[in-house]
């Protein structure tokens, strides 16, 4: 008997320490949103004084950690890629850090930035499913396209993971079922990396909103915020994928550094 009753007092205890932790979580989960929904507000309101519209519903809660990345240049990755584009093509080194793949259908230049521009006749039965796998099979997610009997453009942009590279753009191009050109940027297959001393999205707006007051940047609404990378070409690096917050407005993009807070607009 003795046994029996400890046992039920353990669980009893077990059961109100339970109900005593839920109750702490859902008290701290309700003060983050409140926390939340108060800065929202007075981040719309500052936005608001300023002539400009930020729906608060743009502002982001979640917390993004990137690092910034250098790419290794891959050639064998370069050729796969040549390849998709041509088909079955020979690599030549002409120098400068430049690779010319040349194919039956055309010829193919890859720059140690990453930049690419293709020449070429490739017959192509169906466009629209040519660029969907050409995109997935190299890593990019597609984002625009007006083909239409054949002829037209397909525009597709680098996705590391779900984060995107928002300049390493592609562009193919058809005339009349044929694919006629490549050209944009090649980003090799890369793991991006994590960090826990990034500015966050709240931060990032308060800097853009003071760079704009300061240099005379007129906008009247932001209609996107988003984290993710720039590639970038330096000197000491052919590729660097920078990590940012871009934010769009009625008037241009801008993107905050992450790291260092500095805001520049999009050329």
């Amino acid at each position: 008997m003795k046994t029996s009753r400890l046992k039920k007092t353990v669980i009893v205890l077990l059961a109100l320490v339970n109900i005593c932790l839920l109750v702490l979580l859902v008290t701290r989960k309700a003060q983050e949103r409140s926390a939340r929904a108060r800065t929202q507000s007075e981040l719309s309101r500052l936005f608001a004084a300023s002539g400009v519209e930020l729906p608060a519903t743009l502002i982001p809660h979640e917390e993004v950690r990137l690092s910034a990345v250098n790419p290794a240049r891959d050639t064998d990755s370069e050729a796969a890629f040549a390849d998709a584009v041509l088909g079955p093509c020979t690599p030549e080194d002409v120098g400068g850090g430049i690779y010319r793949y040349v194919g039956g259908a055309g010829q193919c230049l890859l720059r140690a930035s990453g930049a690419v521009e293709a020449s070429l006749e490739r017959p192509v039965d169906d466009p629209e499913a040519f660029y969907e796998s050409f995109f997935s099979s190299c890593g990019y997610a597609s984002l625009f396209s007006d083909i239409m009997n054949g002829s037209g453009s397909a525009v597709g942009v680098r996705m590391l993971a779900s984060t995107m590279v928002f300049n390493a753009e592609l562009t193919l191009r058809f005339s009349d079922y044929r694919l006629v050109a490549v050209e944009g940027s090649f980003v090799p297959p890369v793991e991006s990396g994590e960090r826990g001393d990034d500015l966050d999205g709240v931060t990032a707006l308060v800097r853009f909103l003071d760079y704009a007051n300061a240099n005379g940047e007129v906008c009247t609404a932001v209609s996107d915020v988003r984290g993710g990378y720039l590639l970038q070409s330096t000197a000491s690096a052919s590729q660097r994928l920078i990590p940012v917050w871009r934010i769009t407005t009625d008037v241009s993009r801008y993107y905050v550094n992450m790291s260092t807070g500095e805001v520049t607009r999009e050329a």
